[in-house]
């Protein structure tokens, strides 16, 4: 065994910091059902990362296939979703050897669009959030380079879905 991909590690620090956040609330009265319905989120979470890997199965199959041959691969994120672009690039690199970038979306002018043409895989993490247009902005500068976008969406939308080369759709 060479490369040892630990997500693990990353999850369970995401869950830490959750925890260490709902209790620094506790006393906020205001906030209670935000909090029960993340406390409720995290005690389903192991189920529904098994949800999620069953539903995009066959759409990462597919990608991979693609990008077995790679020289690079980007990932792209923006907001709360760059630190899980990062991760995801971390991830490719352990287990591939591919030369793998996280990028924040919203630096892509300042460099790394220079980069981008047919032969790199691009892909572009879009939750619906404050940032989705922005990426969507990020998904079409990639397009204009030629790229071809592997979008991970969390819920349908038309124009992404038509700009992009593939779509890996993850439950919500």
């Amino acid at each position: 065994e060479i490369g040892v991909a630990s997500t693990k590690a990353y999850t369970s620090q995401i869950v830490c910091l959750s925890l260490l956040a709902l209790q620094l609330s506790e006393d906020s009265k205001a906030q209670e059902a935000r909090r029960n319905e993340i406390l409720e989120g995290l005690a389903s979470l192991s189920s529904n990362v098994a949800l999620a890997l069953e539903a995009c199965d066959e759409a990462v199959q597919s990608v991979a296939s693609k990008m077995k041959d790679a020289k690079s691969v980007l990932v792209l994120g923006r907001g709360f979703q760059f630190p899980t672009a990062l991760e995801a690039a971390l991830k490719v690199k352990e287990l591939t050897y591919i030369h793998t970038e996280g990028i924040n979306a919203g630096e892509l002018k300042h460099g790394p669009l220079a980069l981008i043409d047919k032969h790199i895989p691009v892909i572009i993490i879009c939750t619906k959030d404050a940032t989705i247009e922005r990426v969507r902005n990020a998904v079409q500068q990639i397009r204009a380079r030629d790229g071809r976008p592997i979008v991970v969406l969390s819920e349908p939308h038309a124009e992404l879905e038509s700009l992009a080369e593939t779509v890996i759709r993850v439950p919500g």
